[in-house]
């Protein structure tokens, strides 16, 4: 029968804005059934859940013209993220990237991803780690750019940049100053096990997305993606060559990578904040376009490309921000933050600091930003720490966890979401692949806050 030979379909999600408008109502109802609370601050430094007398429902109406003021309070990062689109683009238009990622694999032939990938990915993890932030979406069209060169899906794009700087992001030895702060923790303090840490987390990543790599090398069915669709933007790659490279393009190349640490030097030392990163990609992408003798038309007309590229983009992180205001103007995030932590008060140490950072990564899908879930938990989680004799430095290392590696599969933030839809990589496709490293690099984390607790580990 005809019916009978027709493939059953298999259960797909729906497209990301259906997924994500999903969320919204989802979020819209709870704050209905949740009840509603604040924390206080009944003294210097000291805060209390006080629960409130009445729910704050968030209508769906409301929550719907909350999409508004969720684009209009990611306005930095949505410029960014088309400025950073513009430049990109005007780099790509070149070629040169392609000539000298062309020569470093024809170079690596005989070693091809094995070699690549792990070096290009502990790389990413260093820049995550130093310079950690959403702009480091930037860095996600080159890792497909290899992929695409090396006959590999979108995945491995993704994986190279967006999980090599992800990884670097949670284990960084720098960006933990604000729970340090909070915790009554020296500021940098315990940078010397944080960097062996971030270079054994971005280890055990490379290791996993080689292992993928090298299978999906042999066989492209074994693609996490699915099906072969991918394999159609692989057609104007061309095949691999020797490339002869001129110095038009090593000096293209070296503009485009210096500009980053230039941007972050900025950033930090002169503290000029996310604007200096277009104020210094800008100028570059107009020098590299007429290195490469483009004409002024040329490259505005790259550059147009690129920051219409991003439009969809900017959408979703702004229709991911208005879940998070329904949630904080319901008055649910601080009693999901209060009911969360409860459970550990009946823990010993050891246990405790890991319960620390599963209560944190639970609120990560919630809560985003690394300063707003260190305000909501900090207050709570110190007076734990201290009671049940966990030193505030292992607290602060739960926190560190619990904070940055779910990032990895959270629908709520721009970086993952943004970067997921530049790679071309399906929410749910990318998160079946991620989850069992996620759940290792989890696992390895665990283990190793016991022992810190274990030992006492003060981190001076």
């Amino acid at each position: 029968m005809a019916t009978k030979a027709k493939e059953k379909k298999k259960f797909q999600l729906p497209h990301l804005l259906f997924l994500l408008l999903g969320l919204l109502m989802v979020m819209s109802l709870l704050t209905y059934v949740l009840p509603a609370g604040q924390f206080v601050e009944v003294s210097e430094g000291v805060k209390e859940y006080m629960p409130l007398e009445s729910h704050t429902p968030v209508s769906i109406w409301q929550a719907l013209l909350y999409i508004y003021d969720g684009i209009a309070n990611s306005s930095s990062i949505l410029a960014l993220l088309l400025i950073i689109g513009g430049c990109v683009e005007v780099v790509l238009a070149t070629k040169a990237l392609d000539r000298v990622i062309d020569g470093l694999i024809y170079k690596l032939r005989d070693k091809g991803s094995a070699v690549l990938l792990p070096i290009m990915f502990f790389l990413m993890a260093l820049l995550g780690g130093f310079g950690g932030s959403d702009a480091l979406i930037a860095v996600i069209p080159i890792g497909v750019l290899v992929s695409k060169k090396l006959r590999l899906d979108p995945i491995v794009g993704a994986g190279v940049s967006f999980l090599g700087t992800m990884v670097g992001f949670s284990t960084t030895p720098i960006g933990i100053y604000i729970a340090q702060g909070l915790m009554g923790v020296p500021l940098y303090s315990g940078f010397g096990f944080r960097m062996l840490n971030l270079v054994m987390c971005a280890a055990i990543g490379a290791t996993y997305l080689t292992i993928y790599a090298k299978r999906v090398e042999k066989n492209p069915m074994k693609s996490a993606m699915g099906d072969l669709a991918w394999q159609a933007d692989l057609n104007d790659v061309g095949e691999l060559k020797e490339a002869h490279l001129s110095a038009q393009d090593l000096i293209i190349t070296v503009l485009f990578f210096v500009q980053f640490p230039v941007a972050i030097a900025l950033n930090l030392g002169l503290g000029l904040g996310m604007a200096a990163l277009p104020a210094v990609m800008i100028p570059v992408a107009i020098v590299i376009g007429y290195i490469n003798r483009m004409n002024a038309n040329e490259i505005g007309n790259s550059f147009a490309k690129g920051v219409a590229s991003m439009g969809f983009i900017c959408f979703i992180i702004g229709l991911a921000g208005a879940i998070s205001l329904v949630m904080k103007n319901g008055n649910i995030l601080d009693t999901i933050a209060y009911y969360a932590s409860l459970p550990l008060q009946n823990l010993g140490a050891g246990f405790a600091s890991i319960g620390i950072s599963i209560v944190v990564s639970l609120l990560n899908f919630f809560i985003p930003s690394a300063s707003a879930k260190a305000a909501a938990l900090v207050p709570i989680v110190k007076p734990m720490a201290e009671t049940l004799g966990i030193p505030l430095q292992v607290a602060t290392q739960a926190f560190q966890i619990g904070d940055g590696f779910c990032n990895l599969i959270s629908p709520f933030l721009g970086w993952t979401m943004g970067g997921l839809a530049i790679a071309k990589v399906p929410y749910q496709k990318w998160v079946k692949w991620v989850l069992p490293l996620l759940i290792i690099l989890l696992v390895f984390e665990y283990v190793v806050l016991f022992i810190l607790s274990g030992i006492g580990w003060t981190g001076v």
